[in-house]
């Protein structure tokens, strides 16, 4: 594998000596203007990561950019679909141990984080218009009058701060037109879809704008029940709206105001049962003492028990798309616990608010401040054993919300070859998560009382060493605070384990007994940081761009949340941290007919999160940092418009995983140095091509085909080999028309082409015995009709 990443290293350098000794393409003195004059070429893009407005191309970061015509050509419903064609992204619509259809796992470089516990946090930051989002639940954002998305590749420490090791993902709102318009999409598909979304920019008056986008998205589930009672899985309903005020009160200042909102009311996530142990603990005391059925389920030796729906076993291993799971229980107080009965159902409530003022204060220095405060409330449940039987089930309610303030200052001096930035930025953050869990007929409440601040410091300077070398250097310092109060953790019934020795001091297990010490503890930790970068680029020509950076980024640590059997204090695990070197190239050639972008790194990633399940500390899974790993690798990507009309779009990662040290907590679960990083495919692939055909009067026809490729997945830190999925292709094809005048349009699609089956994710409980995972969705069609005035 290391002389394979080699031959990648020297690849991208002779590729890139190539393009720098290629001064044929261009005379070095011509001017970006002078490009655009001579030829139309690939479309500028502008992104913001850099926290200022900058050509993709100027910007000496790995930086994929998508915008809102390019995630309609596509198909897009929602954020976690760019990860299929965005190199070493890997995006799960569904985390493992949840049940919520609103919580996603991202990761980029393989690092990120497969779980949504309220006291851990992610990966790789998510923003909205500037804003971080800070849980999973609720992150699985609508492409609702979206702009472009960005998602930035390695650490992202100094600018957007903690929790973005892995990369960050920037989703930019459009900000209401200064004329009136607006456009209305509307979609029907496999499933029943149906689906509508539109927008209309509305002007009140000279520097007064509004905008008011709405969606809406109902569509039947894809895992179909099997026995009476059974919902299907997988379903959509979803309401949210956004709406937008833009003050221009002067030249100097703009003022954008947004509110939005989300809600949905759907049946649990599409998880089904893969494989099952009829010899593990909860699964054998179900068919030997609750099945009512025990010379039957308990034998080994009869063939009966796997048709007989009392038993718990194989036969409601039914996976990809069909499950048993009736959402029923035998406990009355698992019913009666939790403020709705235990059901089926994944709801998500979000509100937001979020000001943004911009004020320039001279010609050389504008002053930045974004308020924003967030609220997240849901309920969700599982049935973990996907079948009438009663091995393992959770209800969960959830509530949080959030509050943050950034200040930023920045500007230009020593004509305009120094471009600077200063800023400063609070958060406080509070949640409440109560996690019933029920066993057989034992209850426990699993959840967390969480309070949060976070505070930070940065910097960040772009200078003109000499013309066309550019030198940005940068640091941020934070401090990170969470508080965990376990009142959301105890026993509520001990059922069949009632008098077991579980308690730490040895007694019997009986209702009311703390799962984390005595019940009104809480513990605190504060994790501080400083996070630096640097980079050096050289524009060799106005089509060339060639960079090398360091950067360096930082998680947050946290808090265990599950437990079992009882800990006598409240678990806490350290911050990771991780650093990379990288070097890159960007170029436009063949008068912008062609663009390449490409990056090679490694990446330095210390005290590593993994969720496991450790047989010496009981039967929960646990979050430990237990490990350090390098990853290497590389990216590629392609745009070319080779003729009028034509457009390709190719990507490619590579990623080299390694652990370099593994601890004793590690080796416990059966994590070892030759263990595979989860989430971390060594080849990810992607190519698109698309035709606009001129039909004249009559418009414009434009076929696509999209195809991606991801090689063998590690769904989990310790390898179950139940849980690997091997490398899949996914094809899409769709075909539009677009009026002459473009208002009109219709598009005919389908996703997952060639009906791939594909395991997005998964988890393995050892003492119940289940492996179970969310399939991808099959193979479904669309037709969208739109319009535009």
């Amino acid at each position: 594998m290391r002389a394979a990443f080699g031959k990648c290293l020297l690849a991208g350098a002779s590729l890139s000596a190539m393009l720098v000794g290629a001064p044929a393409l261009h005379a070095q003195d011509a001017s970006p203007q002078a490009a655009e004059e001579e030829s139309a070429g690939i479309e500028e893009i502008t992104v913001t990561a850099r926290r200022r407005a900058e050509s993709l191309q100027d910007t000496p970061i790995a930086i994929s950019a998508v915008s809102g015509e390019g995630i309609a050509a596509r198909g897009l419903d929602n954020v976690t679909q760019i990860g299929d064609f965005t190199p070493n992204v890997k995006f799960n619509s569904s985390v493992p141990v949840s049940a919520s259809n609103a919580t996603a796992a991202i990761f980029i470089r393989g690092i990120g984080q497969n779980d949504y516990q309220l006291s851990a946090d992610p990966g790789v930051g998510l923003y909205l218009d500037g804003v971080y989002i800070s849980r999973g639940v609720g992150n699985v954002l609508d492409v609702l009058n979206v702009e472009r998305i960005e998602v930035l590749r390695g650490p992202q420490g100094t600018l957007f701060g903690r929790n973005t090791i892995g990369g960050a993902v920037s989703v930019v709102t459009r900000k209401p037109g200064s004329t009136l318009g607006g456009s209305l999409d509307v979609t029907t598909g496999r499933f029943n879809r149906v689906q509508i979304k539109g927008s209309i920019d509305v002007p009140l008056a000279e520097g007064v704008y509004t905008s008011l986008s709405a969606f809406y998205h109902n569509r039947d589930g894809y895992v179909k029940g099997v026995v009476p009672g059974a919902p299907d899985l997988g379903d959509t309903n979803q309401l949210a709206g956004r709406f937008a005020l833009r003050l221009e009160p002067s030249s100097d200042v703009s003022i954008d105001i947004a509110v939005d909102g989300t809600r949905s009311r759907e049946q649990s996530a599409p998880n089904v049962l893969i494989a099952q142990d009829e010899n593990a603990p909860a699964a054998a005391t179900w068919n030997a003492a609750y099945s009512g059925a025990a010379a039957i389920c308990a034998s080994a030796t009869n063939p009966a028990r796997f048709t007989d729906q009392r038993c718990f076993n194989s036969q409601w291993a039914l996976a990809p798309y069909r499950h048993g799971g009736t959402f029923t229980t035998i406990s009355q107080v698992f019913n009666s616990a939790s403020r709705r009965p235990y059901q089926s159902a994944s709801d998500l409530n979000i509100w937001g608010i979020s000001g943004v003022l911009e004020w320039r204060l001279s010609d050389a220095v504008t002053l930045k401040s974004i308020t924003a405060y967030r609220k997240v409330t849901g309920f969700w449940t599982r049935d973990s054993d996907h079948s009438p039987a009663t091995i393992i089930q959770t209800n969960s309610d959830w509530r949080q919300d959030q509050f943050s303030q950034e200040l930023q200052l920045g500007g230009d001096a020593l004509d305009k070859r120094l471009n600077w930035l200063v800023g400063a930025y609070y958060s406080s953050e509070s949640g409440n998560h109560r996690d019933l869990v029920n066993i057989i007929d034992a209850v426990f409440l699993s959840g967390a009382v969480l309070d949060g601040k976070s505070y930070a410091v940065f910097g960040q300077a772009t200078y003109e060493i000499v013309e066309n070398l550019n030198l940005t250097a940068g640091i941020r310092w934070t401090e990170d605070q969470k508080t965990f109060n376990n009142a959301n953790q105890y026993v509520v019934e001990a059922g069949f384990l009632t008098g077991a020795p579980f308690n730490p001091d040895g007694s019997g297990l009986q209702d009311g007994d703390p799962l984390m010490g005595p019940l009104g503890q809480s513990s605190t930790i504060k994790d501080r940081a400083w996070t630096p970068m640097a980079s050096l680029s050289y524009r060799w020509s106005p089509e060339i761009l060639t960079y090398l950076s360091y950067s360096k980024g930082f998680k947050g640590g946290g808090f265990t949340q599950r437990v079992f059997p009882p800990f006598a204090f409240i678990p806490s695990f350290a911050p990771e941290t991780s650093e990379t070197f990288e070097a890159g190239f960007k170029t436009d050639l063949l008068d912008r007919r062609l663009r390449l972008n490409g990056a090679a790194f490694i990446n330095n990633y210390s005290n590593l999160q993994i969720t496991v399940n450790d047989p010496t500390l009981g039967f929960a899974p646990i979050i430990q940092n237990a490990a350090k790993a390098r990853i290497k690798g590389l990216e590629l990507e392609l745009l070319a418009q080779p003729i009028d009309g034509l457009r390709i779009e190719a990507g490619l990662g590579y990623l080299d995983a390694r652990y370099r040290e593994v601890d004793i907590r590690a080796l416990n679960a059966g994590v070892t140095k030759d263990t595979h990083l989860q989430n971390a495919p060594k080849w990810t692939l992607s190519a698109g091509i698309s035709y606009a055909v001129d039909l004249g009067d009559s418009g414009t026809i434009t076929p696509r085909i999209d195809w991606s490729y991801r090689s063998r997945v590690y769904n989990d830190a310790v390898n179950t080999p139940e849980l690997v999925q091997d490398g899949y292709h996914l094809v899409n094809a769709a075909i539009a028309y677009a009026g002459k005048d473009a208002r009109w349009s219709l598009a005919l699609g389908v996703r997952n082409l060639t009906k791939q089956v594909y395991l997005g994710s998964g988890y393995a409980d050892s003492f119940g015995g289940i492996f179970e995972g969310v399939y991808g969705r099959p193979r479904e069609w669309y037709l969208t009709a739109g319009y535009k005035f």
